[in-house]
């Protein structure tokens, strides 16, 4: 099973991923690593309206059947902000695909995080993140959801055994 994790920059998604990979041993593949210099230059600038984005999702589409060819289950995060991206990756990996929207549970906290990653060199400050906000289209393809909280370990571990993996949550 390839469990998607989806969301805004800065939501949680990757630190859901190293969860599931820390205690359930199941690998987590972090799909920006994609993201070249015009692609972050068009946020930077702006234009990143201008950008076609299908060439960097055939990328990540590569790399996930490669995935697939090495492990039965794995977790991919990638912010995925618009529909038909969403919606090509889930017809490629039927019916092994299952998509989790991250979200934030606190605003303030996430802008707080994206700004201590941009004084680190992290090129996602709070001010990219509010304008890459404008390009978040509604969740259309089948999903759940989980909310970075206060409970989210225990609601990964949760949606993850209604998965029917990670029965043995290592603590």
């Amino acid at each position: 099973m390839i469990i998607f994790l989806i969301g805004t920059w800065g939501s949680g998604k990757s630190y859901v991923g190293n969860l599931i990979e820390e205690h359930c041993g199941i690998s987590h593949v972090e799909a920006d690593i994609h993201f070249d210099k015009k692609m972050l230059g068009a946020i930077h600038t702006r234009t990143f309206h201008e950008l076609d984005m299908t060439r960097y999702y055939d990328r990540v589409i590569s790399d996930i059947f490669g995935f697939q060819k090495r492990s039965n289950n794995f977790v991919v995060s990638q912010g995925i902000y618009q529909e038909q991206f969403r919606q090509t990756i889930y017809e490629c990996f039927q019916p092994d695909i299952r998509f989790v929207w991250v979200k934030t549970a606190d605003e303030f906290l996430l802008k707080a995080r994206l700004y201590d990653r941009s004084t680190q060199g992290n090129p996602i400050t709070p001010e990219v993140y509010e304008y890459m906000n404008d390009y978040w289209e509604e969740m259309l393809i089948p999903h759940q959801v989980l909310v970075n909280g206060d409970t989210i370990e225990a609601d990964t571990r949760a949606l993850l055994q209604s998965y029917n993996l990670c029965a043995h949550w290592l603590d």
